[in-house]
C-alpha cells in the first residue's frame, strides 16, 4: 500500500511542481498577507497587553498616594504579579517583532524606539522579576498590627530581612540584568513620550538598587550580630558649618537584634571632659572665635562628612568608654519633614500633639528662659525637649502607626538634599551610601567641580536671615579654560544691630538671628586649579574679638580630599548684601574628547543644611563650537554661550558636548 502512494507522489511531483510555478505570484502575496496578517494580530496581542501594564502601572500609583497604611497586601500581589505575567506575555505577543523591530530603526520618528524594543523588554523583564522577589520577601510586613503583644516593628523587620534575603540576593540580580539593559538604550534616540518616561526611570532604578543593597547590609547595621552604637548628631542650620550646621546636641543610641537597647540625648556641651586631652582647633576657630581647643560641637569644619563623623566620633567624651558604629547627622528641615511623615507626635511634657509644621516653634519654646532669666538651672536643662521628642518618634516606628511610602519619600528627599547624611563604619553599607552622595563626602569628579562652603564664626544664628545667590561663569575659550565665580550674601533683617563680636545669648531666639553675620567662605575647585584674582576689602578692627582688622584677601588653602581650596573671609550686616568674586584657572582635562566630540562636564555639589539656591552657569564654548548635545536644558542659547539658571536644591551635574 505504501509503495503505491509512493508512486502516485512521484507521479503528482511535476504537476504540483508545475501548478506552483504557474501561480508563484499568488502563492507569494498569500504568503506575505498571512504573514502581515500573523504580525498584525501579534502587534494587536501586544497592544491589549500593554494597555494592561500600563493600567497595573496607574493603579500602582494610586496606591503610593494613598500610603502605605491604606494598602490592601492582598492588592499589592495581585498588582505585582499580573505585572511580571503582563511581561512574559508581551514577550511572547511580539514574537517575531522582537527580532525585527531593531531593523526598523530607519523609521522616522519612531525608529529609534523599535531599535530599543529588546533592551526595553530585558528592562521590563528585570524590574518586573525583581518586584516580584521582593513582594514574596517582604508581604507578610504589610500585614496589619496584631495585639499589643506582637513585636516591635523594627525587630519584625529585621527577622523579615534575613528570612528574606534570598529573595533580596535574587531581586538584586535582576536589577542589575535591568540595569544593564538600560545603558544599551540610546536616549536621545527615543521619541519624546518615551523618553521622559526614561528619565523617570534613571531617577529610580539606581534608588532601587541601592535600596536592595542596603536591605542586605541593614542586619548588621541593626545589630543582628551584637550591639551597635550609633551618634546622631543634631545640626542647627541657623549656625550654618560645613557639614550643615553647629552641632547643638547629640544622641546617643544603641541597638541589638533590631531592639532598642538605650538612648540618650544630651547638650553637645555636655560631652565635653577637660580631664582628657584635647587636639588644637582649625586655624579660622581660633583666629574669629577665639577657641583653644578641638572640641565635639565644632568638630564638623570638614564639609567631607566621612571625615568630620570620624573627627565627631574621636572627641566624643560621654563620661564613660564606648565603641561607637556610626554617626547620622540633620538638620532642622530634617526633623520638620521626618515628624510631618510619622505623623502628629505625643510629646511628655508638650502639652499637645507636635506635628511637621509646629515642632520648630515647640522647639524654640522648651528651649526659651522663663521671664527671660538665664540662669544656671536653665542652661543645664535648655535642651532636654531633644530626649522626649526622639522618644516619641521612636514609639511612633516601633508601633507600625506609620505611613511607610511617606517616610521613604522624606528619607530620600532628605539625603539628596544635603539634610540627612550617614556615616557607617562598615564597609558594605559606606559603600552603598556613596553611590548616591548619601554619606555626604565630597564627590570625585573627572571634569569641573564647584562646591561652596560657610561657616558661621559668629556665635549667632543670622543664617536663618542671610539668602545666598550663585553666578558661575566657565570661559572654555581660554587655553586652559578659565571660571569666574561671583557669590551674593543678602541679610533680610530689618533689625539695626551694631557688629559687636560676642558670646552671648537673647532670650528670645529669634533676636539671635538678626545680629551680623561673620562668614568664613571656602571654595572647593577641581585639584590642580590656580587662583588669578578675587575680591579684596579691609574689614574693621572693631568688627573682632582680637580688636584687629582684618583684609578678606583670598587665600589658597591646602588641597583637600583631592580638590583644590581657596578661603575668603566676610561681614554681612544686617539690612545689606556682600558681593564677593573669585577668578581662577582651571585644569586643561575639564575639557577633553569623547568619540568626535569634545566634553565639558561641571559637578555642582550643594552644601549640607542650605535650602535651595539661585545658581546660574554660563558656559562660553570656544569659536566655531556646535554644540550636540546638553545634559540639562539651557535658559538662554546665544553664539557659543550656554546659560543655565536653576534652584539647587541637590547636587546638580551639566555636561555639554560640542565639535569644533
Amino acid at each position: 500500500m505504501s509503495g503505491e502512494f509512493y508512486e502516485l507522489g512521484v507521479s503528482l511531483r511535476p504537476k504540483v511542481m508545475h501548478w506552483i510555478d504557474e501561480h508563484r505570484r499568488i502563492i507569494g502575496l498569500v504568503l506575505v498577507v498571512g504573514g502581515v496578517v500573523l504580525l498584525g494580530l501579534k502587534a494587536w496581542q501586544a497592544t491589549a497587553t500593554m494597555r494592561s501594564l500600563q493600567s497595573r502601572m496607574a493603579q500602582a500609583q494610586a496606591m503610593a498616594r494613598g500610603g502605605a497604611t491604606h494598602i490592601d497586601p492582598a492588592a499589592v500581589g495581585a498588582l505585582v504579579m499580573g505585572a511580571r505575567a503582563d511581561v512574559r506575555s508581551l514577550r511572547a505577543d511580539l514574537g517575531p517583532l522582537v527580532w525585527l523591530a531593531p531593523r526598523l530603526a530607519w523609521l522616522p520618528g519612531v525608529g529609534g524606539d523599535a531599535q530599543a524594543v529588546p533592551a526595553l523588554l530585558d528592562m521590563a523583564d528585570g524590574l518586573t522579576e525583581a518586584g516580584v522577589e521582593l513582594w514574596q520577601g517582604f508581604a507578610p510586613l504589610l500585614d496589619k498590627p496584631g495585639q499589643a503583644s506582637d513585636a516591635p516593628m523594627t525587630q519584625k523587620a529585621l527577622a523579615q530581612l534575613v528570612a528574606a534575603r534570598p529573595q533580596i540576593e535574587r531581586a538584586r540580580a535582576a536589577l542589575e540584568r535591568a540595569a544593564v539593559a538600560r545603558a544599551s538604550i540610546q536616549t536621545e534616540r527615543l521619541s519624546g513620550r518615551l523618553a521622559g518616561q526614561m528619565q523617570k526611570l534613571d531617577a529610580l532604578l539606581p534608588l532601587a538598587q541601592v535600596g536592595v543593597g542596603v536591605a542586605l547590609a541593614a542586619p548588621e547595621a541593626l545589630g543582628q550580630n551584637g550591639p551597635r552604637t550609633y551618634l546622631i548628631l543634631a545640626q542647627n542650620e541657623d549656625e550654618l558649618r560645613p557639614t550643615g550646621g553647629f552641632i547643638t546636641g547629640v544622641g546617643e543610641v544603641q541597638l541589638e537584634a533590631g531592639r532598642l537597647v538605650s538612648m540618650a540625648f544630651r547638650d553637645s556641651y555636655a560631652v565635653d571632659d577637660f580631664s582628657q586631652p584635647y587636639p588644637d582647633p582649625p586655624e579660622p576657630l581660633r583666629r574669629y572665635m577665639g577657641i583653644d581647643l578641638w572640641v565635639f560641637r565644632d568638630s564638623n569644619w570638614s564639609p567631607d562628612f566621612p571625615t568630620a563623623a570620624r573627627q565627631a566620633i574621636s572627641l566624643y567624651r560621654p563620661g564613660h568608654p564606648v565603641s561607637v558604629d556610626g554617626a547620622i547627622a540633620l538638620d532642622q528641615q530634617a526633623l520638620q519633614e521626618l515628624v510631618d511623615a510619622l505623623g502628629p507626635l505625643t510629646v511628655e511634657g508638650a502639652g499637645e500633639s507636635v506635628t511637621g509644621k509646629t515642632v520648630i516653634a515647640y522647639i524654640r519654646r522648651a528651649w526659651a528662659p522663663e521671664k527671660g532669666n538665664m540662669t544656671g538651672e536653665w542652661w543645664g536643662q535648655r535642651k532636654s525637649f531633644m530626649g522626649p521628642l526622639a522618644e516619641a518618634a521612636w514609639k511612633q516606628v516601633e508601633a507600625g502607626q506609620v505611613n511607610w511610602i511617606a517616610l521613604a519619600r522624606a528619607l530620600v528627599r532628605l539625603l539628596d538634599e544635603k539634610h540627612l547624611l550617614v556615616y557607617l563604619q562598615q564597609p558594605e553599607t559606606e559603600a552603598l551610601l556613596s553611590e548616591p552622595g548619601w554619606d555626604g563626602a565630597l564627590q570625585p569628579s573627572s571634569g569641573d567641580f564647584l562646591m561652596v562652603v560657610d561657616a558661621n564664626v559668629g556665635y549667632n544664628k543670622a543664617n536663618a536671615r542671610v539668602q545666598q545667590a550663585i553666578t558661575y561663569e566657565a570661559d572654555l575659550r581660554r587655553s586652559p579654560p578659565q571660571a569666574t565665580l561671583t557669590l551674593i550674601y543678602t541679610h533680610t533683617s530689618t533689625a539695626n544691630y551694631p557688629c559687636r563680636p560676642e558670646v552671648r545669648y537673647d532670650p528670645v531666639y529669634e533676636q539671635m538671628m538678626d545680629r551680623c553675620y561673620w562668614d568664613y567662605l571656602r571654595v572647593y575647585t577641581p585639584q590642580g586649579s590656580q587662583l588669578l584674582d578675587a575680591s579684596r576689602q579691609s574689614i574693621p578692627a572693631s568688627y573682632f574679638m582680637s580688636q584687629q582688622a582684618v583684609d578678606n584677601q583670598a587665600q589658597v588653602l591646602e588641597p583637600e580630599v583631592g580638590k583644590s581650596v581657596f578661603a575668603s573671609f566676610l561681614v554681612v550686616e544686617p539690612g545689606k548684601n556682600w558681593q564677593t568674586y573669585f577668578k581662577y584657572g582651571l585644569p586643561a582635562g575639564v575639557v577633553r574628547r569623547v568619540g568626535g566630540d569634545w566634553q565639558y562636564s561641571l559637578w555642582l555639589q550643594k552644601q549640607s543644611g542650605k535650602l535651595a539656591i539661585p545658581t546660574v552657569v554660563t558656559v562660553n564654548l570656544p569659536p566655531g563650537a556646535k554644540v550636540i548635545s546638553s545634559s540639562q536644558r539651557p535658559t538662554s542659547t546665544q553664539a557659543g554661550r550656554l546659560q543655565f539658571e536653576f534652584l539647587m536644591a541637590q547636587d546638580t551635574y551639566i555636561e555639554v558636548r560640542f565639535r569644533d
